[in-house]
Formats: structure tokens, C-alpha cells, sequence
């Protein structure tokens, strides 16, 4: 093989597992993503993890005497759907121009690290693909 195609290939594998390892960064940090929304007046706070699932919940202790069952149960609602947009945006915002569509922030919870496996294809098959010849 020519010496500068096999310069070629060895910068293109050690740009692709650097860009693996970005990959898998992010997929660290987007692991621990999550938000906080209030409602009615501060009177009902939620935390919702990177999926948008309630992880906690919290009420003023003064909300039995402001709101009905019904404004409390709107409250929540409001509050969760608050939090979870924040949630989509947070995810969508780190992986724009990564993620496919339907991916983070998009009900997905798939692994990043699959956007580029663990190794490229089997060298050899690339090179008899490429027509490119070990010297």
C-alpha cells in the first residue's frame, strides 16, 4: 500500500476514536441532565429526571388553604409539563446536529455511543472495498 493512503487511514481512525470518545463524553453528561419548574405562584415545585419523569414533588405547606383538589392536581400538571420542556430543550440544544430525529428530547433514550461502534469496519474489508491493496 501507498505510504500516504495508509497516513490517510490512520488519521481517519484516529479522528473517528476521538470522535467516538466526544461521543461518549456527552453521552455521560446528557445521563445526568434534569430540570425544575414551579406553579401556582411557587406553591407546587416538581423535578422531572432526562427522560421527563417525576422525581420529586413539593408543596408549600400553605397550599391546602390557597387551592382545590382540582388547582392543585392543574398545578402539578402545569409544573410537570414546565419541567419537561426544559428537559427537551436541555437535551436538544447538546446534541444538535448529532442526535437523528426522534432522539433525546424527542422521547428517545437511545445509546450515543452506538452513533459510532466500539470499532470501524474490519480494516481489510474497508481497503478491498477502497480497491486499495496492502503493499
Amino acid at each position: 500500500m501507498r505510504a500516504e493512503w495508509q497516513a490517510h487511514i490512520d488519521e481517519l481512525l484516529q479522528t473517528y476514536q476521538e470522535k467516538r470518545r466526544q461521543i461518549q463524553d456527552m453521552q455521560s453528561r446528557l445521563e445526568t441532565v434534569e430540570a425544575s419548574a414551579e406553579a401556582a405562584d411557587g406553591m407546587v415545585r416538581v423535578k422531572v429526571d432526562r427522560q421527563g419523569r417525576l422525581t420529586s414533588l413539593e408543596f408549600d405547606p400553605r397550599v391546602s388553604r390557597r387551592l382545590g383538589s382540582e388547582e392543585l392536581a392543574d398545578a402539578v400538571m402545569e409544573a410537570s409539563k414546565k419541567a419537561q420542556a426544559d428537559v427537551a430543550d436541555q437535551l436538544r440544544e447538546a446534541m444538535q446536529g448529532l442526535a437523528p430525529e426522534g432522539g433525546p428530547g424527542q422521547g428517545g433514550g437511545f445509546d450515543l455511543a452506538k452513533l459510532l461502534p466500539e470499532r470501524p469496519d474490519d480494516i481489510e474489508a474497508v481497503r478491498q472495498r477502497l480497491g486499495i491493496q496492502p503493499q
